[in-house]
């Protein structure tokens, strides 16, 4: 199983989602045409677009969605058609939810929010009827919850209304804990195929996070990390834990990856169903030899298996770009375009 046209992905993060305090200058310029031209002559064959909801609607007025934040999804679309790209449409920030605001999240404690999430993917639906399998709908990006239930109960009443609007519309859900792999398997699996199911994998979390500033305890461990590389050449970040699914000798390589994502593959076997690896990559700023590394790792077991992915990101976290959008390195991207 092969998720053909989902093979190769760049994600356009920090553009129209966590964009912080920036406006419109920023919306018009940090991802236009050219940029999509460029990821298509690159091979990248799809793009997930994540988008945060008050870019088109307001807390204040909702279900009245507004022309200034849809038209950066409608260009996206057609630019992607243009240069024959696929479009994954990720809501990254929702209604009531977000996976950095914690308690402050009620997308499962209040039926407002949910009628809101609701409302925003029949629009979506409506709105986009007519494309065909060039644009596929993610639900929601990394839920944080204490347990699985009242996703799945979300997700398949959103699913459902969808289907009634655009019933060959495939729809992506992840799992619990930022989308990890280990929980797979708490979420529904539904008989319906044109739902498909994510996850995300930035491991090794040390070396892909290594000196981000938003983690105090990367932040202030300045030692460089390579990969693979051995736990104790870093015992003063790991300070005497050792991590579940190291390989003989405590190495953090291929073979651990292999290990950290066996729920991915094993969800595979058991369900028949195809996987998307929605978010991976690695940090810019580390050592460009142990990326090409890395993303050659990840690629070679997502082809083993037939898992689609989509590198973390085009612009603003790995080495896809340059700070000032130039092409990053060209191992790189050989990596992350492999099919």
């Amino acid at each position: 199983m092969r998720l053909d046209g989902y093979m190769t992905g760049c994600n356009l993060g920090h553009w129209i989602s966590q964009y912080g305090s920036k406006g419109q200058e920023h919306h018009d310029t940090y991802i236009t045409e050219p940029d999509f031209e460029r990821m298509a002559e690159w091979g990248i064959d799809h793009v997930r677009l994540p988008v945060d909801y008050f870019i088109f609607e307001h807390d204040d007025n909702p279900g009245v969605y507004l022309d200034y934040g849809l038209k950066y999804i409608d260009n996206s679309i057609a630019w992607a058609k243009k240069y024959g790209l696929n479009l994954v449409l990720d809501l990254h920030h929702a209604p009531g939810f977000f996976f950095g605001n914690g308690e402050k999240n009620n997308l499962f404690t209040s039926r407002d929010s949910q009628n809101r999430f609701i409302g925003i993917w029949k629009f979506f639906a409506g709105r986009y009827a007519d494309e065909g399998d060039n644009v596929r709908f993610e639900l929601l990006n990394e839920l944080v919850w204490d347990n699985s239930d009242p996703w799945n109960a979300l997700w398949q009443e959103t699913s459902e209304e969808i289907f009634r609007i655009t019933p060959h519309r495939r729809v992506i859900v992840g799992g619990n804990r930022w989308n990890s792999v280990q929980e797979l398997k708490n979420l529904t699996v539904s008989e319906n195929p044109n739902i498909m199911y994510t996850f995300h994998m930035y491991e090794p979390f040390l070396f892909s996070h290594q000196r981000a500033s938003w983690i105090e305890n990367h932040r202030n461990y300045t030692k460089p990390v390579t990969y693979p590389y051995c736990v104790e050449d870093h015992r003063g970040y790991y300070n005497g834990w050792t991590p579940e699914g190291l390989s003989e000798g405590g190495m953090f390589d291929k073979e651990f990856l292999r290990r950290f994502m066996q729920p991915a593959f094993d969800f595979i076997e058991k369900n028949g169903r195809p996987l998307y690896l929605g978010e991976y990559g690695a940090i810019a700023g580390g050592d460009t030899d142990s990326m090409v590394n890395w993303y050659n790792d990840v690629a070679d077991l997502c082809l083993e298996h037939g898992i689609g992915r989509s590198v973390w990101s085009y612009r603003g976290f790995a080495t896809v770009t340059t700070p000032d959008n130039q092409p990053g390195d060209e191992r790189i991207l050989r990596a992350i375009t492999r099919k």
